[in-house]
């Protein structure tokens, strides 16, 4: 049966009122009577759960807000409250993951305050749970918060030690230290850890490989008095009677004397003997004593397997590209480097930083391929070496990110690699914070000059070109910079550096929006980047710049060029679709209606619910008369709106304007405006259409309007009668 919205509208303000006097049981009454007659009004089902809620009924309120949260899965409200609930109803794994479920919603919303509030609630729920310790240190990382980061970090560090993970541990409790340097919390636990928390700034000056054999070869030792060590369980090496321990101390101990010959064949015994079950540690230590004895391919073999590990991925990456540098592999050395760096560069983001970086070291790899020479790379090489083998390069890594954080939030996407391999690297990034400063503080000639002195020392370095782009933006030489922009990009797509030229591409189309040429370029780009969907936004944008301009025809293709890549990448829904409507709609205005006819149909097969598609189905239809189809879906429209007559008599105004001479259209407009109460003028429709009906000698037609006047019964009705029997009457020769 059809809904009864008089009776909806009594519930529903009953059940308000009720509610408003605190009367549960009659509003939680009203409001289930309002949602009989329109079970999907979210107003009733928000204002049943509160009601059920404050009468403690808190599996219904649940139940109630759950529905709410799949008919709003943008409102945080919902989901707010069933995590309130169950923590009320001491479900706490439930509600853990509710705050966190409410954390991502207010993060995706840029609501940050009340997303670390959701997961500090989660992690006072649990406080055993690691994600939401995860996502806070994150977050405060992300927004420079260092010292509330360093203690999620700290948490992170003491829930893996907890749970047995000392390398995940280690791993945690670094991060928070370069966080917050002076922590002595964090301290402790390193030094509990490892043993070298205390040393720590002595070792600054160390090099990745380097600091990994002291840590390695520390843990080693210290195993000697761990009972837990692997050959005290029943391990082959035991099984055979030999001493694993005695075996295991003097292979350190000829490592520390440098009798590396002696040590290599200890760890081999070792090694051999493990039955699978070897240290890490062990093979690390091996394979950097092959490696100073020059045996490069044993080397790389035990690196490969540490590279595996977190704790040893740097130092083992930073080693194989030293062993594939020894062997002349130069492709293979190169590619460990990079690793290696990225690494280091991964250690020092927030997770939402992370796919970019990723993506830089890519498209960085491609770019030194791409070459075909060594020059670069040796480049690369040398100064990485410098920069790894040079004291105090964590505190670098962390000026450098702080750099490229700047750089990023003006648009330009940076690698450490680039920053490093920048001659002076530290005086250039001094110049361009100065430049900047001065820039904000509206002194231009002067910032201007700094920009060049570090373009002076740099040439290649690209955010200094960048800081002369913004800087004639800031003058208002909108042409220079635009100039300047295109150049960037040209020549950061001729790098093979793809995401600096989306970067440069977009910051110039900021500027002229309007540059068909410019977005195509960039379109260009996207796609060589594998950025489908941003590269189909874009083809969007040119068609519509090709409309704005008139050319229609240029447009149509576009639009069509951009729905072909869609479907031969497999890419549905979203910018597919708006594709899809944008062409359909520009075959309508270049009146081929076939073209058009076959997308609209494609459109409200996929998406039942477009009132837009329909709307043009049917005008097409009318146009091609299809009038059995044009009437099949109006009647399906207008019953959509059978709860709107204002959206309803809007539809049909709309057609009846569109076609004034189309009879079906025209009587359903007339009806339309006799229900909304306008008889006079729907009488007036009515005959205007017959008069040219019958001029038009379509008897038969003008009979049927005739009859919807007489039914309206207007003062003149036996005029209409009377004119009714002439037609009805047999036609004498």
């Amino acid at each position: 049966m059809p809904a009864n919205k008089t009776a909806f509208q009594d519930a529903l303000k009953k059940a308000s009122n009720a509610a408003w006097d605190r009367r549960w049981d009659t509003a939680i009454k009203e409001y289930r009577r309002a949602l009989t007659e329109f079970p999907d009004d979210s107003s009733a089902h928000s204002g049943l759960a509160l009601a059920l809620q404050e009468s403690n009924k808190n599996e219904e309120a649940l139940a109630e807000y759950r529905v709410l949260a799949k008919m709003q899965p943008d409102d945080p409200v919902p989901l707010a409250r069933v995590a309130i609930i169950l923590e009320k109803m001491n479900r706490k794994s439930d509600a853990v993951t509710a705050y966190m479920q409410l954390a991502d919603m207010y993060n995706a919303q840029k609501q940050m305050n009340k997303a670390v509030e959701a997961w500090r609630k989660a992690s006072t729920l649990d406080p055993e749970r690691a994600e939401p310790h995860e996502k806070l240190a994150a977050s405060f990382t992300e927004a420079g918060h260092n010292g509330p980061a360093a203690r999620e970090y700290l948490a992170l560090a003491k829930l893996a030690q907890k749970s047995g993970d000392a390398a995940r541990a280690t791993q945690c409790v670094e991060r928070a230290l370069i966080l917050e340097s002076d922590n002595t919390q964090a301290r402790f636990l390193l030094n509990e850890l490892t043993g070298r928390g205390a040393t720590l700034a002595a070792q600054a000056g160390a090099s990745p490989v380097e600091l990994a054999r002291r840590s390695t070869l520390a843990k080693l030792a210290g195993s000697l008095l761990d009972e837990k060590t692997p050959w005290r369980r029943g391990d082959p090496i035991s099984q055979s009677g030999v001493d694993a321990d005695s075996i295991l101390a003097r292979a350190i101990d000829a490592q520390q004397k440098g009798q590396t010959r002696q040590a290599i064949e200890l760890y081999e015994q070792l090694l051999g003997r493990s039955g699978g079950s070897a240290r890490p540690e062990m093979q690390f230590n091996l394979a950097i004593l092959y490696q100073n004895t020059l045996q490069h391919e044993y080397a790389i073999a035990l690196l490969q397997e540490t590279a595996k590990l977190p704790h040893l991925a740097v130092a083992s990456h930073f080693a194989l590209g030293q062993s594939y540098r020894a062997q002349n592999k130069v492709d293979e050395a190169l590619d460990h480097y990079l690793q290696a760096m990225k690494i280091v560069d991964l250690s020092t983001v927030s997770r939402a930083q992370a796919d970019q970086v990723i993506r830089l070291y890519q498209s960085l790899s491609e770019s030194y391929q791409a070459k075909g020479d060594d020059e670069s790379a040796k480049k690369f090489r040398a100064t990485l070496l410098d920069f790894l083998n040079s004291k105090g390069w964590q505190d670098k890594v962390r000026e450098v990110r702080e750099h490229i954080s700047t750089e990023a939030l003006g648009g330009t996407p940076l690698s450490m690699q680039e920053v490093f391999e920048t001659p002076e690297m530290q005086r250039v990034i001094e110049l361009l914070r100065l430049s900047d400063e001065l820039m904000r503080a509206g002194k231009l000639y002067s910032a201007g000059d700094l920009a060049y002195q570090a373009i002076e020392l740099a040439p290649n370095y690209l955010p200094a070109h960048v800081q002369l782009a913004e800087i004639a933006v800031t003058a208002g030489r909108i042409p220079e910079a635009l100039q300047k922009y295109d150049a960037l990009a040209e020549t950061a797509e001729a790098r093979r550096d793809l995401p600096k030229a989306i970067s440069f591409y977009k910051q110039a189309l900021k500027l002229g929006p309007d540059d068909v040429a410019r977005r195509t370029k960039l379109i260009s780009v996207l796609v060589q980047s594998g950025q489908l969907p941003q590269a189909l936004d874009e083809y969007e944008s040119v068609g519509q710049g090709l409309e704005n301009a008139g050319k229609l025809r240029q447009a149509a293709d576009k639009y069509a060029e951009g729905l072909a890549m869609a479907g031969r990448a497999g890419v549905v829904g979203g910018v597919s679709d708006k594709l899809r409507a944008r062409l359909s709609m520009a075959y309508m205005k270049l009146r081929e209606y076939d073209k058009a006819l076959a997308l609209f149909q494609e459109i409200r097969q996929t998406s039942p619910d477009d009132e837009n598609a329909q709307y043009n189905l049917i005008d097409l239809y009318l146009r091609k008369g299809q009038t059995i189809e044009a009437e099949a879906e109006l009647n399906e429209l207008l019953k959509r709106y059978e709860h709107s007559p204002r959206d309803a008599h809007a539809l049909l105004t709309s057609l009846a304007r569109e076609f004034p001479e189309h009879t079906l259209i025209q009587r359903r407009y007339a009806k339309s405006l006799a229900d909304m109460g306008d008889q006079a003028k729907a009488v007036q429709v009515l005959d205007d259409l017959g008069e040219r009906l019958l001029n038009a000698n379509r008897h038969s037609e003008a009979v049927g309007v005739i009859q919807d006047i007489i039914a309206l019964k207007p003062p003149q009705v036996d005029d209409y009668r009377k004119l009714l029997l002439e037609l009805r009457e047999p036609q004498t020769e």
